[in-house]
Parts: structure tokens; sequence; C-alpha cells
């Protein structure tokens, strides 16, 4: 058991987590990352009566295990040498909405400070 569970965690080493960067012809850095989902279930029962187990002295033995990873792209981090920023992969609609109202908001402060610095 201890055998498999090293196995199945050596699956999920940090290079699945967090990629290797990508380094793109204008310089710019993308890191991409992943979102891991294991599950590890083992399970066993004898059966028969346990009369007959002790006068035969066997076990009879009925056993199994399974395992489930799951690998699904969460985003990348793009560094262009000035910004980083965070670009998610998602279906959910509302991410996508409070990722962009965080944009907004931080062009509307720079807004803000461009116009502070001219008055």
């Amino acid at each position: 058991m201890e055998k498999t569970a090293r196995q199945i965690t050596g699956l999920v080493d940090v290079n699945t987590v967090i990629g290797a960067p990508i380094f793109t012809a204008s310089g710019a850095q993308v890191i991409p990352f992943t979102k891991v989902t294991m599950g590890f279930l083992t399970g066993g029962s004898e059966y028969g009566e346990v009369k007959a187990v002790k006068e035969d002295e066997t076990f009879p033995f009925g056993g199994g295990a399974g395992t489930v990873i799951n690998l699904k792209p969460t985003g990348f981090l793009v560094d262009d040498g000035k910004h980083c920023r965070l670009i998610r992969v998602t279906d959910d609609p509302l991410d996508g909405l409070i990722e962009k109202a965080g944009d907004l908001i931080a062009s509307v402060m720079q807004r803000q400070e461009g116009a502070n610095e001219v008055e």
C-alpha cells in the first residue's frame, strides 16, 4: 500500500502543478498551472463462516483498490517584464466577471493617478 501511494504521489510532482516556464518571442514569460485532484481508495473483506475458516485454515478474502487523478488546467501567470498578471482558464462566467472587474478598477485608479499628476 505504501509503495502504491509513493508511485501515485510521484505522478503529481511540482512540474505537473506549476509547469515549466515558456518564453515567447517578445520576451514574456508564461507559466502554466494546474489544479490536481487525487483520490485513493482500498477495501477488503473476509467472507464465509468464521467456523469454516478456522477448520479449513484458509482465509477467503476479497479486496480491491482504486485511484483517480484529475488534472485540470487552471490558468497562466504572464510576466512581460513590466507587469505580472494572471490569466484564468475557467468555465464559470462569474469568475470571468470578477476578473474583468479587477482590471476595470485598476484602469480607473491609473487614470485617477494620471489626472492627479497633471494637476
